[in-house]
């Protein structure tokens, strides 16, 4: 009975803890330069907004190779599509982007050609 209690009490301690560590969190990178804030990933779409020169937004997805990222700003300011390359913070790029194999093994020959 107290075995059980203590692993039930353990597990809901590392279930909290996990839901509250920084990798749960969003995570951060900062423009460099002002940006242009898009509706969609691309120049085309339409401009919602600006980030400052530094200032820091929440990353939450990017488009293969990290070619446009959706932020979202900390500061409660209009969120968008930035291109990726003006972002700093490789880890919060990485976090998000899709994962690029190089490779389809259902393409003939394994290797399918670059778009």
């Amino acid at each position: 009975m107290i075995r059980t209690a203590f692993a039930t009490a353990l597990l809901l301690g590392l279930a909290a803890a996990t839901l509250t560590s920084p990798a749960a969190a969003a995570q951060t990178a900062r423009s460099s330069g002002v940006q242009a804030i898009h509706t969609g990933p691309g120049s085309f779409y339409p401009i919602v907004g600006k980030l400052k020169d530094q200032e820091r937004v929440a990353v939450t997805d990017c488009t293969r190779q990290a070619r446009w990222c959706e932020i979202r700003q900390l500061d409660n300011g209009p969120s968008g599509w930035v291109p990726g390359s003006y972002l700093i913070g490789s880890g919060a790029k990485n976090a998000v982007t899709p994962f690029d194999f190089g490779f389809d093994p259902l393409w003939p020959g394994g290797l399918r050609p670059r778009r």
